[in-house]
């Protein structure tokens, strides 16, 4: 995997034969509003049960300007390299949307999203569009893992997931607010290895070969909406990139200040880094390699030399902004005033309200310092900062980590196959989660039975 940013601005995919229907994945352009506009007020009844919740009305959410600024940010974001955002066209007609988004080159993963036309659906269109893009994102972008939330009442799309070769794996509580509340979703999963020889599109092409079904409708229907106005698309792409030169300024501002105490162990505090903690940083991160560099192979030289005083000044600023910067937000944690660990929040999602998280202390401490510490970060996430919920994965053989999770009242939501956890390593990690108002007031003496259970017959194997 390369680390250097590379545009996806313009990808186009196809066009591939379905029925003898051509299907082509391409960039969002301006000009398809009208098109767009049309599809999602006449499928409202199919989509919005299972789009994210807003306090606009649906007409209002599907305006000139929010289309506008969907595709600019689609682009800015393809640029970097972290979206592929495409419109789906059958024989050259709009109808519908697939993207891979949240692309980390470091855990080579993404996640998929797509809705399509309900005159399309049902035909295998929507998903010869994600076969397509999938292919995609293992051949070139080298992704390893792709994941998909779904809906448990959306029955058509865990079917069509299961059919591209995707896999149930966790149910993740109130994870997504749609439908005017927070509703569960279950996780599936595709890793590189469940990816068919002869690549996932044959797959999707071989399936529907076997069992035909009559094709989609091929005329184009009337769009209701005039193009957009000129006006509307300035204003719109003046307010986007207003906003985001004010981003540029984000690491500038002065963070907010964060000090956090546990009123049981008045000991143990959180609180921001500063520039000055750079020796107790590098000393605390040399002696907790093993927690934090696992598959290291040579001791020594290698991992002293990733702590380097720029080193740890570009990590210091790539922070400062906190929760909403690439590190996310990066407490210190102390223990009578030495700087011991610290507790990360991080991946926060694009509406703001769920993150992961995760918390390492110098192994001499004991597992009550890493709880302590844990249940203050909670805190801080549900309070001041707004969170509705907070994740973290913990190896399967990682019983401490397990018992600490249960003990701070997360639940152990499933296993997700060939993920990659915050210390760099691939392989099988339980989901733990909790979500606001579920948090443990009291710390139990023994796990609770949650984190010793076993994967049942209705989990993810």
């Amino acid at each position: 995997m390369t680390t250097t940013p590379r545009s996806l601005a313009h990808i186009t995919l196809g066009p591939v034969l379905l029925h003898g229907n051509s299907v082509v994945v391409r960039p969002p352009r301006i000009a398809d509003y009208p098109h767009w506009r049309r599809i999602r007020l006449r499928d409202r009844h199919y989509i919005e049960p299972f789009w994210y919740s807003s306090t606009l009305d649906w007409a209002a959410r599907h305006c000139g300007t929010h289309w506008v600024r969907e595709c600019l940010t689609s682009r800015a974001e393809a640029r970097t390299g972290r979206r592929l955002a495409s419109v789906i066209e059958v024989d050259g007609r709009f109808a519908g949307q697939v993207e891979l988004g949240s692309i980390d080159d470091a855990a080579a993963s993404a996640e998929l999203g797509i809705w399509v036309d309900a005159e399309v659906a049902r035909h295998g269109i929507g998903g010869m569009a994600a076969a397509m893009l999938m292919d995609y994102g293992v051949e070139h972008l080298g992704l390893q893992r792709i994941t998909a939330p779904i809906s448990p009442a959306n029955v058509a799309a865990a079917r069509g997931a299961a059919g591209l070769g995707f896999r149930r794996e966790a149910l993740m509580g109130r994870y997504f607010d749609v439908g005017g509340a927070r509703r569960d979703h279950e996780l599936w999963g595709l890793t590189k290895a469940d990816v068919p020889p002869r690549g996932i599109v044959q797959h999707w092409i071989d399936r529907y070969d076997a069992h035909p079904t009559s094709p989609p409708p091929t005329a184009a229907g009337e769009a209701t909406e005039a193009p957009l106005p000129r006006i509307t698309v300035l204003a719109a792409t003046s307010r986007h990139y207003a906003g985001r030169v004010l981003h540029l300024l984000d690491p500038l501002r002065t963070p907010r200040r964060v000090r956090l105490a546990d009123p049981g162990r008045q000991e143990v505090v959180i609180r921001n880094r500063r520039v000055t903690d750079w020796g107790r940083w590098r000393a605390t991160r040399l002696r907790s390699r093993a927690v934090l560099d696992p598959d290291a192979a040579t001791p020594g030289e290698t991992w002293a030399r990733r702590h380097t005083w720029f080193r740890w000044l570009r990590e210091f600023l790539y922070a400062r902004p906190g929760l909403r910067s690439a590190r996310g937000l990066v407490l210190a944690i102390e223990v009578k005033g030495d700087y011991v660990g610290e507790a990360r929040l991080f991946d926060l999602d694009m509406f703001d309200r769920n993150a992961r998280m995760f918390v390492w202390t110098d192994p001499a401490h004991g597992d009550d310092i890493r709880t302590a510490a844990t249940r203050l970060l909670l805190t801080h996430a549900f309070g001041p900062l707004g969170l509705c919920r907070v994740s973290t994965a913990v190896e399967p053989d990682d019983t401490r980590s397990a018992d600490i999770a249960a003990r701070v009242g997360m639940t152990l939501e499933g296993r997700m196959r060939g993920y990659v956890g915050a210390t760099g390593r691939r392989g099988d990690h339980d989901l733990w989660a909790v979500t606001m108002g579920t948090a443990a007031d009291a710390e139990p003496e023994t796990p609770a039975p949650s984190a010793r259970r076993t994967l049942g017959p209705a989990d993810p194997q």
